[in-house]
C-alpha cells in the first residue's frame, strides 16, 4: 500500500482533524433551512465539515427521524433536535475533537 501524505487527503476532500457535523433534514421543513443557514458559518469557522441529509431519500431514515427534524449530529452523535445554540454546537465540536 502506497504511503499517503496530507496533501493526498486534502485532494480527496478530507481534512485531518475536521469534525463532521450532519444535519438531518427534509425539503418540506422550514426550520431546517433556517438552522442550516445558522450553523453553516459556525461549522466552517470552527474547522468542521457540514453534510445535510434529506431523510426522505431513505425509507429507513424517514422512519427513524419522522417529523423530528432538523436533528444535528456531531461525528455521528446526536447533539440537538429542532434547535441548537451556536455555543452548544461549538462545545459539541470541541468535545468531538478532544479539545
Amino acid at each position: 500500500m502506497k504511503a499517503r501524505n496530507l496533501s493526498d487527503f486534502r485532494r480527496e476532500g478530507f481534512e485531518l482533524g475536521a469534525v463532521k457535523v450532519t444535519m438531518m433534514s427534509r425539503s418540506t421543513c422550514g426550520s431546517c433551512a433556517r438552522v442550516a443557514a445558522q450553523i453553516e458559518p459556525v461549522v466552517r469557522d470552527h474547522g468542521g465539515s457540514l453534510e445535510i441529509v434529506d431523510v426522505d431519500r431513505s425509507a429507513d431514515l424517514a422512519a427513524e427521524f419522522g417529523d423530528r427534524v432538523p436533528v444535528i449530529l456531531v461525528d455521528d452523535e446526536e447533539v440537538a433536535c429542532w434547535e441548537i445554540d451556536d455555543d452548544e454546537l461549538i462545545d459539541a465540536m470541541e468535545r468531538a475533537r478532544g479539545a
